[in-house]
């Protein structure tokens, strides 16, 4: 099949057919929210800033001019090499393509054809680390996991909300004790769960969640907003750049005038994906109110007809209890040149360093001792 491929430097050259993330996009693709246009203008304005990064915008179209794929690429230089990958930074829970209806039934041949065409329109680059993928969008073939050489180290996982309440509410671990638990935070004072709906609501609510997750992220010594402030400007500084789009879906819930719980995610049609959950320790750890909040939102969420519930990437036990759909996610690497050869040793010994039981002892003091130093940083 002949390919027309275009590649992008800029978010400003890309073309109407490129879904926003706002409903009714322009020739009905199917996509993750991570690949919208409004999402890439976010990262882009904060992760994007970060390191040397060239953005690679693909654009493949048939004979006709008509879409066929697209797919929010760059080349981030490290370590002397540069490598090929998705606008990503661990920013997205899926790493693929847009497609479009019309799209080609993809084989691996038609794959390779594909790809090959497009590599050869990209600037020069090392290795080529893709992963994150899922093996469909949509009910469509995603052709870049046809070509993936092993699977992903985690998968996403999710809940399926077609079913009826009552099914998916039995299926909730410990669903008793919560209950009990939400009784007794209506004991302490008025409980209430809030979607905000105004500016002015948002920026507190977010807020609250930047300080609620900068917390635990100190408690459980790794590195937070402080040693990642492009992180803290995505959700602070994007906060209203989705919500203007309409994609945006930011949660609390309040106990008196206490807000005891936050979680921020992102809509794309009948689909929520939970990006970050913030929650109060201390006195109200007992109250579980992390789980509180994703109980409630599940429960909105099913009655306001969305049919997937995506809690994203990671093994953490939670999600393996709570969800009842698993993603697998698939990567692809390759080696193009010696300096790609060399950063892939490179990596690959950093690896093997970091699983040592002596890294895994020093790794906590280490995020404490930097995190005292930017503290003594900013006093001065």
């Amino acid at each position: 099949m002949n390919f027309t491929i275009h590649v992008h430097d800029s978010l400003d050259n890309l073309s109407a057919e490129w879904p926003t993330g706002a409903p009714a996009p322009i020739a009905n693709p199917q996509y993750h929210v991570f690949q919208s246009r409004t999402f890439l203008e976010v990262w882009w304005a904060t992760f994007g800033q970060v390191g040397d990064i060239r953005a690679c915008f693909v654009e493949v179209r048939d004979a006709a001019n008509n879409p066929l794929i697209f797919i929010p690429l760059c080349i981030t230089t490290r370590k002397g090499a540069k490598i090929l990958g998705f606008i990503d930074a661990d920013a997205a829970d899926y790493n693929a393509p847009i497609l479009f209806p019309g799209s080609p039934d993809w084989t691996y041949d038609t794959a390779v054809n594909l790809w090959e065409k497009i590599t050869a329109a990209l600037p020069d680059f090392d290795v080529i680390m893709l992963d994150k993928m899922p093996a469909r969008i949509g009910d469509l073939v995603n052709p870049l996991d046809l070509l993936a050489d092993g699977p992903n180290d985690v998968f996403c996982h999710g809940n399926n909300l077609q079913r009826s309440w009552e099914e998916i509410d039995k299926a909730q671990p410990y669903r008793k004790t919560l209950l009990k638990k939400m009784r007794g935070l209506d004991r302490l004072a008025p409980t209430h769960y809030i979607i905000a709906t105004d500016k002015s609501e948002q920026a507190i609510i977010v807020d609250q969640l930047l300080k609620q997750k900068q917390r635990r992220f100190e408690d459980t010594q790794v590195p937070g907003f402080d040693a990642e402030p492009e992180k803290y400007a995505f959700f602070h500084d994007g906060t209203q750049q989705f919500a203007k789009a309409g994609m945006l879906h930011l949660t609390a819930l309040e106990v008196g005038d206490e807000i005891v719980a936050t979680l921020w995610g992102l809509v794309q049609a009948k689909t929520y994906y939970a990006i970050m959950i913030g929650f109060e320790g201390d006195d109200w750890a007992k109250y579980s109110v992390g789980r509180i909040i994703y109980y409630r939102t599940l429960e909105w969420l099913h009655k306001n007809g969305f049919e997937y519930m995506d809690l994203g990437i990671g093994n953490e036990p939670w999600k393996l209890e709570h969800c009842d759909t698993t993603v697998p996610l698939s990567k692809m690497t390759s080696i193009i040149s010696w300096k790609g050869r060399m950063f892939m040793r490179r990596l690959q010994m950093m690896e093997h360093l970091r699983s040592t039981g002596a890294w895994q002892k020093l790794r906590p003091l280490k995020w404490t001792v930097l995190r005292t130093l930017r503290q003594w940083r900013k006093k001065d």
